[in-house]
């Protein structure tokens, strides 16, 4: 491996190679150690010969918070957007009486699975209702028979 002396380093620093140089220069700089410690060494010797920059940062920071307060958030980013549109979506469903259809639809393949008619659900794959649905329907029939027995008389207070 070739090793660059701190002259070279300085003219790289000065950008007073040609492009092809330089490239492998910088090329070099991401192997070698060595060459990066003169590298940085050059570096910090002609930071007394760069312009100083003449603004001082608080006025820079604020510009630079200037020009950010003063751009206009998208509009297409924004919640109340999203929310309009999902309004407008639902209401148009509404009044076209899809979410009526779609209640139809789904009472028509619900009393023919009552029956006992899935066509789209394999016998063996149909589940039972769970046990809290069972244990519902049977409490709510017998609270019924109890209703109609009192309205008959058959019980006494």
């Amino acid at each position: 491996m070739r090793h660059y002396d701190q002259q070279a380093w300085t003219q790289y620093v000065g950008e007073s190679l040609s492009p092809d140089e330089m490239a492998q220069m910088e090329h070099h700089l991401y192997q070698c150690d060595i060459c990066l410690a003169v590298y940085m060494m050059c570096l910090e010797q002609s930071a007394a010969t760069l312009p100083l920059i003449e603004a001082d940062e608080k006025s820079y920071v604020d510009s630079i918070v200037k020009r950010t307060l003063r751009t206009k958030p998208v509009w297409y980013r924004s919640t109340i957007f999203h929310y309009g549109i999902a309004a407008a979506a639902t209401l148009i469903l509404v009044a076209t009486g899809f979410f009526h259809g779609l209640s139809q639809e789904l009472g028509s393949v619900s009393s023919l699975s009552s029956k006992g008619f899935n066509p789209s659900v394999p016998s063996s794959i149909q589940k039972e209702s769970p046990i809290s649905d069972q244990l519902l329907d049977k409490t709510l029939t017998w609270l019924d028979t109890l209703q109609n027995e009192k309205d008959k008389g058959g019980i006494r207070p």
